[in-house]
Formats: C-alpha cells, structure tokens, sequence
C-alpha cells in the first residue's frame, strides 16, 4: 500500500496548507469580500471539474484493463490530448459567460479576473490527471515532491499578500503563476508518454462511451454537490454563503482518507472485475471501510463535539452563525466510508450511478429551494445531507445486485460502530475537561491530536490487538 501512503502525504501537506490559507483569509477579508473570492473558486472549480470529463478516473480504469506497456502509454498520450481539448473548450464557454456570472452571482471579480480564472482552471484540472498518471506510472514521489514545494511557496506568499494587502487579485496571480510552473514541470516529467509512438492520437469508441458515462456522471455530481452554494448565493445575500462556506468546511484529512483510498482501488477493482473476482472486490471494498472507518469516524464525532470551539477559534466570532451549519454537514460525513463513485464505474454500474446523480440532483434543486426559502442558509444545509443519504442507500442496492450480496456481508458494522461510540464517548470526557480552556486555535489543535491518539490506540488495541507504528501504517 506504498502508493496509498504516497497520496495520502501529499494529500495531507495541500489540504493542510489550502486549510491554512482558508482560515487566513476567513479572518482577514470582510465577510463580504471573502464571500466574493470563495464565489470565484465555486466557479472556476465547477468548469474545471466538469470539463476533465472524468478522464483521470477513466487513466486508472484503462491502466488496469491493459497488460501491453505500449497500449498503457497509447492510453496516457490519447487522454491527456482529449483533456486539454475538452478543458479548452470549457475555458471559451468560461470566458463567454463571464458577464452573465457578473450579473446572477452580483460579483464584478468574474468580469475583471476572467484571464486569471481561466488559467487557475486549466492548470487545477490538469493536476488530477497528472496525479491519477503518477499512480499508474509509479512517479508518485516525484509527484508529492514538486506539487507540494511549488504549493507550498505559492500559500505562503499568498497568505502574505492577504495579511497586508487583503487584495483578491494579488492572491488570483500569484495562484495563476505557480500552478502554470507546476502544470509545466509534471508536463515535462511525462513528456516521454506525450510524445511516443501511439497507435492513435485520440481516444477510441470504447473509451469515448466510458469517459461520456462517467462524464455525464461528474457532470451532473458535481452541480448536484455545489446546488447548495449555487442556490445560496443567488437566492440570499452574499454574507449568508460566507456563513455557508465556514459551515461546510471540512477538516482536511476526511477528504484525504476517503480520497487516497479511491484513487488506489480503482485500477484494482477494474482488474477484479476483468476477470469476473467478485468476491475480491468484496473483500477489498470491505477492507477499505475498516480502514475508512478507524481513521475517518473519530474525526468526523471530535467536530460534532467541538464544532463551537472549532468554527470560533479558527474564523472569529463574526461566523457564529456557522456553527449548527458545520455540524449539519459534519454528520454527512458518517456514511463517507462506504465509497461509491469510483466503485460503481470500475463495476460497470456506470448507468445506474449516472441515473441514481440526476435523480438525487433534481431532489436537490427542489428541496434546497423549498427549506432555503422556510430556513435560509440552515436550509441548506439540512437538503444536501438529507439527499447524501437516500442518494447512499439508493446505491447500495444496485451494488448488492451486481456483486450478488448483501450491504451488511461487506459493510464492518461491528468496527464502523465501535468506533462511532468509543469517539463520541472519549470526546465527550474531553470537552467536559477542557472546554473552558479551548479558547485558541492551538489549543483546539492540541486537543484534537491528543483525542485522535487516544482513540485510534484504543481502535488498534481493540481490533488488532497491537500498538504500534506498524499497525498505523498497515492502516494507512
């Protein structure tokens, strides 16, 4: 599991330092400013999620489905050319609707800063495509090594500029500069795929199907994901999605876990399913929700606890009105350990995950607009974790159907709940303890990292017996 230890560093070090950055800029902008700049980020995110078209998934399915090494490169060099001229044509979309964006979101940033967002959009995309090509290719030091200097410097200058200046433009360049010297550095590093002989330059009719699929897919999940800031920042008042974004922050290493874990299974799970192992990928899918649900639960349980102490000693007193939002969305996080995306597309059940996101994206623009309209921002927040899961349960079946089982002979309830309870209880020891003195980010910090030792030494002591280093890394 070397590669999953590789992702999971580099994951750690750009969501911790992009963690950083957000509370930097929560704190020094207005509300009203930061408002703006996170609606920059909605959008340039959204385009460049779209327009990749699921290609760096669709490397990893193909990676596994291929034993010639010629073909394996044929696929880098064919994908990599259709995504920059997919990502190219989401760049003139981007660019011809700057004005009407200007006028829904009311931020004149999307007029003025267009050049800048379109190169931050062509250059993030790409990065998840060099680093579904590192997986495969087995560049993944090289790959933590460059992205994580180059993001490095970039923060920390921009956490400068917004500590002195408070200049949103400052900060959209100094973006744009790097990640165009880290867009250029990993080019060079697979340029020897980029340029060797290929059978074709562009993808086939099979990989055209596949890409459609779980395009549509990510199309569509990706604005069912972001409804809720959508709908927000049209319906209410930009402060109110300033109060949304705090709320819906989430602690970097959720996303770290489940991530790491996904990118690494899906090229064996296509393998498995190749050759018709159903009960392998069973097996994996379920040893991936142990380890999900160690590391993950106990995280998840310390911010439901300590969500007060979280939201106003990382962002200030002018978020209180974050607080029950964040907790909101914390609770989604529960069912996070059973991961369904990349599994459904390595399973064949793309159809079905595509039908199961529009569905749930239709209930998501109605019942955001209904409670947005009852609730406000709270609202929101309460439609989006309701939907994540119907939209989780609606998947299990189809899954159960296609690999001929059922969710509890895959799903560890015994260690998912253990450990949702053992959390909850030594977290609540803690805030008892030391509430009166959580009153700084440190302190917050401290008392995290002494909570997640603590449980995650009683996981391993209870499960496996053992604590040890080689057991944390066994996990990991």
């Amino acid at each position: 599991m070397n590669k999953t230890i590789y992702l999971t560093l580099q994951n750690t070090i750009r969501q911790v330092l992009s963690m950083l950055f957000f509370i930097i800029i929560a704190r020094y902008l207005t509300t009203e400013e930061f408002g703006k700049y996170q609606q920059l980020l909605l959008i340039a995110g959204m385009f460049g999620v779209i327009f990749s078209m699921g290609i760096p998934v669709a490397i990893s399915y193909f990676h596994g489905q291929s034993d010639s090494y010629r073909k394996k490169v044929s696929i880098y060099k064919r994908f990599f050319i259709s995504q920059l001229l997919f990502v190219m044509f989401g760049i003139l979309l981007f660019i011809v609707s700057n004005t009407l964006l200007t006028s829904i979101f009311n931020n004149e940033y999307f007029s003025d800063y267009f050049i800048l967002l379109s190169i931050i959009m062509i250059t993030n995309t790409s990065l998840e495509l060099f680093k579904n090509l590192s997986t495969v290719t087995n560049n993944l030091k090289y790959y933590l090594f460059i992205t994580s200097i180059v993001q490095l410097i970039s923060i920390s200058i921009n956490i400068f500029i917004v500590i002195y200046t408070q200049n949103i433009y400052y900060v959209l360049l100094v973006t744009a500069i790097f990640n165009s010297f880290l867009f250029l550095f990993l080019t060079k590093k697979n340029l020897k795929y980029f340029l060797s002989n290929s059978y074709t330059y562009f993808i086939n009719k099979t990989e055209t199907k596949y890409i459609i699929a779980m395009g549509s897919v990510t199309l569509i999940s990706v604005f069912n994901g972001y409804i809720d800031q959508l709908m927000v920042s049209i319906m209410l008042t930009i402060d109110d999605y300033s109060n949304l974004k705090i709320g819906a922050f989430q602690i970097p290493f959720i996303g770290i876990i489940t991530g790491s874990l996904l990118t690494v299974m899906i090229p064996i799970v296509s393998n498995f399913y190749r050759d018709q192992k159903y009960n392998e990928i069973v097996k994996l899918w379920k040893i991936s929700m142990e380890k999900a649900s160690i590391l993950l639960i106990p995280i998840v349980i310390f911010c439901l606890v300590f969500a007060n102490e979280i939201i106003i000693s990382f962002f200030g007193d002018k978020y209180i009105g974050a607080v029950l939002i964040f907790q909101i969305y914390m609770f989604q996080w529960l069912r996070a350990v059973v991961i369904f995306a990349g599994i459904m597309g390595a399973i064949g059940l793309e159809k079905e995950l595509f039908k199961n996101t529009l569905l749930i994206m239709s209930l998501n623009i109605i019942l955001n607009y209904i409670l947005i309209l009852e609730f406000g921002v709270i609202g929101a927040a309460i439609a989006t974790t309701f939907l994540n899961y119907l939209g989780g349960y609606l998947l299990i079946k189809k899954i159960n159907i296609k690999l001929n089982s059922n969710f509890f002979s895959y799903f560890p309830y015994k260690i998912y709940f253990t450990s949702l309870f053992l959390s909850l209880f030594i977290s609540l020891i803690l805030f008892f303890m030391l509430e009166i003195y959580l009153v700084s980010i440190w302190s917050v910090i401290v008392c995290a990292i002494i909570f997640y030792i603590i449980v995650l030494s009683v996981q391993m002591k209870i499960f496996y017996n053992e604590v040890s280093y080689k057991k944390l890394r066994e996990l990991i």
